[in-house]
C-alpha cells in the first residue's frame, strides 16, 4: 500500500475525500469551506470536485448545526466544520438538546450520525476567543463522542472511525498540529472509537495525554530513558468514550500517573481520569495523581504569555520527578 509523508491537514482532506467518494449520502457544510477552501484550507478544491455537496453556510453556528441534525434524520450524512472551536459555544443548543437526545428519545430509527469538526487550541497567538479547547465541558454531555487526534495518521483514521460509528461526534483538531507531517496510507482504514494507544511502554509512571501534548510528552519520556526513568506514554485519541481498560492496566503496573490536557484543569479531562484511577487502582497507586493543563485565565495573544498558559517541558519534568520521589 502506498504511504505518503503528509501534513495533518492534508490527511484530514484525504479522509474527507474518501468519505465523499464512498458514500453519496455524505456532504460537508460550514463557513467558508467551499469557494475559500476552509479557514485552514482542508477543503481546498472540494467545491469544484464535489458540486452541490460542499455547502458554504451563513455565520450562524446554531442554525447550520440544527440543519445538519435535520439532514441526518432524513438519511444524509453531514460533516460540519466549525471555523474555530470557540464558536461551537453558539451551537450548543443544537448539540445538547437535539443531536445527542433524538435517538434516545424516539428510537433507533432516528439516528443522528453527525460529525462536527472543530479546529481548536492555542499555539498560534489567535487570542482569547480563537484559541480555546473546551473538551472538559463537552465530556459532561451524555451520548456525545469526542475525538482528539494527535497526528496526521490518527486524525485521518479516527475521522473515518467516527463516520462508521454513526454517533453525534465532536472531532477536535488542534490547529498547532495541522502542519505536522506523518506517514499516511493512500487508502485509509478506520480506527476504532474509544481505544487509546500506548505509544511508549514504561514501568515507572503512566503519562496520559492527547492532541498536541503527545509529541513533547513522548520526547521528554525518551530523554528520561537515558536517566534510567521509564515513562509509559498513552495517547487517549478518544476523550469520550474513554479507554478505561488501558488506563487502569497501565496505572496498576506503574503505580503513578500524570495527566496532561489542553483544556483547563478544573472540570477537565484529568479530573475524570483521576476518578477512574481512584475507583479502580486505589490499591496500586503509590502517589497522588497529578494533572497539568491550561491556566485558569483567558489565553493571551502575546506568544510568550500564551506559551506560559500551558504546561512547559520543565513543568512536566518537575512534576514527573515529584511523583517519582513521592514519599522518599
Amino acid at each position: 500500500m502506498k504511504v505518503d509523508e503528509i501534513s495533518m491537514s492534508a490527511a484530514l482532506g484525504r479522509a474527507l475525500e474518501q468519505i465523499l467518494n464512498e458514500d453519496p449520502k455524505s456532504f460537508l457544510m460550514g463557513e467558508d469551506i467551499g469557494v475559500y477552501g476552509g479557514a485552514f484550507k482542508i477543503t481546498r478544491g472540494f467545491a469544484e470536485k464535489y458540486p452541490g455537496r460542499i455547502i458554504d453556510t451563513p455565520i450562524s453556528e446554531n442554525g447550520f448545526t440544527s440543519m445538519a441534525c435535520g439532514a441526518a434524520l432524513m438519511g444524509s450524512r453531514p460533516i460540519i466544520e466549525i471555523m474555530f472551536m470557540d464558536f461551537l459555544a453558539l451551537a450548543m443548543d443544537a448539540v445538547i438538546n437535539v443531536a445527542v437526545k433524538w435517538q434516545e428519545i424516539y428510537g433507533d430509527q432516528y439516528q443522528m450520525p453527525i460529525i462536527i469538526r472543530c479546529p481548536a487550541g492555542a499555539g498560534r497567538s489567535y487570542g482569547p476567543t480563537h484559541s480555546q479547547s473546551f473538551e472538559g465541558i463537552l465530556q459532561n454531555i451524555p451520548n456525545l463522542v469526542i475525538c482528539c487526534p494527535s497526528d496526521a495518521t490518527s486524525a485521518a483514521e479516527l475521522l473515518l472511525g467516527a463516520y462508521e460509528n454513526k454517533k453525534p461526534t465532536i472531532f477536535i483538531e488542534h490547529k498547532a498540529l495541522y502542519a505536522r507531517k506523518a506517514p499516511v496510507p493512500e487508502i485509509l482504514t478506520p480506527a476504532p472509537i474509544g481505544q487509546a494507544k500506548i505509544i511508549k511502554p514504561g514501568k515507572d509512571l503512566s503519562l496520559i495525554t492527547y492532541g498536541r501534548h503527545l509529541t513533547p510528552s513522548l520526547e521528554l519520556a525518551q530523554e528520561m530513558d537515558y536517566q534510567g526513568i521509564s515513562i509509559e506514554v498513552i495517547d487517549l485519541r478518544t476523550i469520550k468514550p474513554i479507554d478505561q481498560a488501558t488506563i487502569i492496566e497501565s496505572v496498576n503496573r506503574t503505580g503513578k500517573a500524570l495527566i496532561i490536557e489542553e483544556s483547563p484543569v478544573i472540570g477537565g479531562i484529568g479530573g475524570e481520569i483521576s476518578a477512574i484511577i481512584m475507583q479502580n487502582c486505589f490499591e496500586y497507586i503509590e502517589a497522588p495523581v497529578k494533572r497539568l493543563g491550561a491556566a485558569e485565565m483567558a489565553i493571551p495573544c502575546n506568544p510568550k504569555m500564551e506559551t506560559n498558559c500551558f504546561p512547559s517541558p520543565q513543568k512536566i519534568t518537575n512534576t514527573i520527578h515529584e511523583l517519582l520521589t513521592y514519599g522518599a
